[in-house]
């Protein structure tokens, strides 16, 4: 291990071979060494500079070696204490470990020894010093966080903090951001996040999803229309930019987009104006983007999908959210916030999973990320017949099985798209009872696009 060069030691003892001898060895390895004689000189310096371990003798007139630490300890947490005893003094080295000593040597002293224990105090000390800016940054975060149903971040990962302190610095900025993450992980979460921590909080967020509008009303949806612009606009429109004015607009799937689509939204996000389809006006707007994409832009950009110069415009800030599998024991903690949640809002009284289940669930891949789990604990919860949730209340999870929401018994039944779309819309439609609003909530996409892909399939409603 390096020694750290700006390392300060306090060496106190009242014998002048000690200074001459450990003091000029720990210098000459490129320790900083303060010398003090006695116990009341080496309390003064720690009060006067900057000291990160002390190493004392124990038997010393006026304040001893004990004296000193219990001194350290009740001012300063922070500096650890390596103690020197004399030969056959054990029981005091012994008192000085159990009252917070981190190390202990019996003179005389090796000196080959004491540098290996110095080092293991500065691994040590690093570590301790890691894991309090840690704490203080969580609490920092969980204050930051808005105790509220719309935005309520569940997590304790390293994965899912390092993400909020992101959100953190970036809420009180102007500066648009693209959230990148799988489906299902929360990206409109987060961009609710965002704007709810943000100057604009008190004004309206405005969640968009591209891939659910219908390509030739795009331009109508984002921009709004006059009366008359087309065959049957009736009336005047006004589109999302003009309704998230002085807010947030949340563009989810951007990478979705049409190229003709994006020309329009590059030159909005330049000139901060929009023009109505159909009319000859140029209104000014005032809006934070936030954008979301389940693709890698720079990909799209390479291949022609995705506009570079949108890409540019709009990649200021970039936050990655980290897919389910990849964040631990969250996936329990998410597991038992949506129980409590969906069993209170189903009126069934299941109150626990058990031990067996809460395995499989960890072990589950989640390719659907929390929207999935969402569902696996919706419908676990309508099938449970008693108070908790075992293994029989998820049938189709096991540990390599892909999402049961287009699983068959032997994996995928297929690899035709438009069979897997209608499976999912069956699915999706069966688990909400018909109800088309649930049925695209839990699909992703809108009510439009979701009427839509049922008149595609012919799917009968009951």
């Amino acid at each position: 291990m390096n020694l750290e060069k700006n390392l300060s030691l306090l060496l106190i003892d009242d014998e002048e071979v000690i200074h001459d001898s450990i003091g000029d060895f720990l210098r000459e390895q490129g320790y900083q060494v303060i010398s003090a004689y006695s116990g009341e000189e080496g309390l003064e310096l720690l009060r006067e500079r900057a000291i990160d371990i002390v190493i004392t003798d124990i038997r010393m007139p006026g304040i001893d070696g004990l004296g000193v630490l219990k001194e350290i300890h009740r001012t300063n947490q922070d500096v650890e204490v390596i103690i020197m005893t004399g030969h056959g003094d054990l029981s005091s080295a012994i008192t000085a470990i159990r009252n917070g000593a981190f190390d202990f040597f019996t003179k005389p002293v090796k000196l080959d020894e004491l540098l290996i224990a110095l080092q293991r105090t500065q691994k040590y000390q690093r570590l301790k010093r890691e894991n309090e800016f840690y704490k203080q940054k969580i609490s920092q975060l969980d204050s930051f966080i808005k105790v509220d149903s719309q935005t309520n971040f569940i997590g304790k990962s390293k994965e899912i903090y390092k993400v909020l302190d992101v959100i953190k610095r970036v809420s009180p900025t102007k500066s648009t951001v693209v959230i990148y993450g799988e489906t299902g992980t929360g990206k409109e979460l987060a961009a609710q996040l965002i704007h709810q921590n943000s100057p604009r909080a008190n004004e309206v967020f405005l969640a968009v999803n591209c891939s659910s509008m219908p390509e030739n009303l795009i331009e109508s949806e984002l921009f709004g229309h006059e009366r008359g612009a087309f065959t049957d606009a009736k009336r005047t429109r006004l589109g999302y930019f003009e309704l998230a004015h002085k807010g947030t607009l949340f563009l989810d799937e951007i990478g979705d987009l049409p190229l003709s689509a994006q020309a329009k939204l590059l030159r909005t996000l330049e000139k901060k104006v929009i023009r109505r389809v159909g009319g000859e006006r140029e209104i000014p707007v005032d809006v934070r983007i936030v954008a979301a994409t389940n693709k890698d832009l720079e990909v799209e950009v390479a291949e022609g999908r995705f506009r570079q110069d949108l890409y540019f415009r709009l990649n200021i800030i970039t936050i990655h959210l980290p897919p389910l599998r990849k964040r631990g024991d969250d996936i329990l903690l998410l597991a038992d916030y949506f129980l409590h949640k969906l069993a209170k809002d189903t009126q069934r009284k299941v109150t626990s999973i058990s031990p067996e289940a809460k395995k499989l669930l960890r072990k589950y891949s989640f390719p659907g990320n929390i929207r999935e789990l969402r569902n696996l604990i919706e419908r676990a919860i309508l099938l449970c017949q008693g108070d908790e949730l075992t293994p029989e209340d998820f049938p189709s999870l096991s540990e390599s099985e892909p999402s049961p929401l287009i699983a068959g018994k032997g994996g995928l039944p297929s690899l035709d798209l438009n069979l897997l779309e209608r499976m999912a819309l069956e699915e999706a439609l069966s688990i909400a009872k018909g109800n088309q609003s649930k049925a695209a909530e839990l699909l992703g996409i809108g009510r439009d696009a979701l009427r839509y892909r049922i008149k595609k399939h012919s799917l009968i409603m009951q």
